[in-house]
């Protein structure tokens, strides 16, 4: 860990053109957008993901793969055979999980193994990625500043770490995304509620409901599985939330986008406007992390920017593609074609920056929270006018909420008494209602 290479990875991996294979198991739309800035730069495009998925309607996708969610790992491991690609790019926690165990399968030296150490950096830095605390810790061990976090596996824990935290504090379980698995806490009994319901194993009810309703399989297996999801509790920071995105080569930052939120989808959820920034520390912060853990790929940080002082106090690390990932903002500040100019080692095109306007206005997520807002009227809208299918498909409803349980559902309203409120875990948010970058968690 804490290896930096500037070196280009070996001639025999890359093919002519290149290959990404983008993986995906929920419905966001950015991942699309990654789908055509690496079609851009002339690179073939092969993803892996469910059906109604925004890359199975982007004219930048070669080929689709399909995501079998009983048996993620073997599907996996066909399209890669299938693609023979020179990066992955996994777009959410599950494909991360899913990518870590196969590495975990294969053995050393295989191309598979090879692959996805080129993909997402040195095998000793994945456990805390996928683990908030020790992540967590990590970072404040690295000498970074980051909000502090404690496991409460039990009441007690849970007592002994609200000493330290104070209230308000935010209880946060393993294994989501989106904004989901987060609850903030004012008092005790509050706080002990929120434990016991985030603790919960995924029950059959909800798996089935992801199922029939949602049109989402992917939570049988954690339900299959059984495994109680892991909580911590972290110390409130008062303050606007951030993220930064970078895109790293074994250790090595290579570009970087650090924005401040505007807009959430809902309280403490998914971003739909941010604002483009220079924070020094935010941009620390990131690279410190990525060349203590040896990261390679794409990696957003999601930090406070404290009330008073704007100190960037880190709350989480998400490895993985964000909605930030495709944009192209000039030098340094262009994650996929740094990325991709890193593993040719042809040198980065020069591009213009898509625009000058520091607001970005995520497409469609803000536009369905309506027009009201002087921030539609003001922002660049970041809408994939060169892709004419998936603006269609974009405009749709989300692919989970057009099954005919969940229109009725919808319709129904809080009648139903759905219990749809409760956070999910080992799966992130409802694929319909998250945009994979969050204002607190993303």
């Amino acid at each position: 860990m804490g290896f930096v290479s500037t070196k280009a990875p070996a001639e025999s991996s890359i093919t002519d053109p290149p290959t990404v294979l983008i993986a995906s198991t929920s419905w966001w739309p950015f991942t699309a957008r990654i789908a055509l800035r690496f079609a851009a730069l002339g690179w073939r495009v092969e993803a892996i993901c469910p059906a109604g998925h925004p890359l199975r309607f982007t004219q930048a996708v070669a080929r689709c793969h399909p995501y079998a969610a009983l048996r993620p790992l073997s599907a996996l491991a066909a399209a890669v055979d299938a693609a023979r690609p020179t990066l992955l790019v996994p777009c959410d926690e599950r494909v991360r999980e899913h990518l870590h165990a196969l590495h975990a399968l294969t053995p050393p030296g295989a191309p598979l193994s090879e692959l996805i150490v080129r993909s997402l950096g040195q095998p000793d830095g994945f456990a805390p990625l996928l683990r908030r605390v020790e992540m967590i810790r990590l970072a404040i061990a690295a000498g970074v500043r980051a909000a502090p976090m404690w496991p409460v596996a039990s009441a007690s824990d849970l007592r002994a770490a609200l000493a330290e935290v104070g209230f308000p504090a935010m209880l946060k379980v393993d294994g989501t995304w989106g904004g989901a698995g987060v609850m903030p806490v004012h008092g005790a009994a509050e706080a002990e509620r929120a434990r016991v319901l985030l603790g919960r194993r995924l029950a059959a009810s909800r798996a089935l409901k992801r199922l029939l309703v949602d049109r989402d399989p992917f939570p049988l297996l954690p339900w299959l599985d059984g495994t109680a999801p892991r909580v911590g509790v972290q110390r409130h920071v008062a303050g606007r939330p951030a993220n930064s995105l970078v895109a790293c080569w074994q250790g090595e930052v290579l570009a970087s986008i650090e924005v401040e939120v505007l807009r959430t989808s809902v309280p403490l959820g998914a971003s739909t406007v941010v604002r483009v920034i220079d924070h020094a520390e935010m941009a620390e912060t990131a690279a410190v992390l990525v060349r203590r853990l040896g990261l390679s790929g794409f990696c957003g940080f999601d930090f406070m920017l404290e009330d008073g002082t704007g100190a960037a106090h880190l709350i989480e690390v998400n490895p993985r593609s964000t909605p930030l990932s495709h944009l192209a903002l000039g030098p340094g500040r262009d994650p996929v074609a740094a990325l991709a100019a890193r593993l040719t080692g042809r040198g980065a095109a020069a591009s213009a920056p898509v625009t000058d306007n520091p607001v970005i206005v995520h497409f469609p997520q803000a536009w369905r929270q309506g027009p009201a807002s002087e921030l539609l009227r003001t922002g660049h809208h970041d809408v994939p006018w060169e892709d004419p299918g998936l603006l269609r498909e974009l405009m749709r409803a989300p692919y989970p909420k057009r099954g005919l349980l969940a229109r009725l559902i919808e319709r129904a309203g809080p009648r139903l008494g759905t219990g749809l409120s409760m956070p999910e875990h080992r799966f992130g948010a409802p694929a319909s209602t998250a945009s994979g970058e969050g204002g607190v968690a993303a």
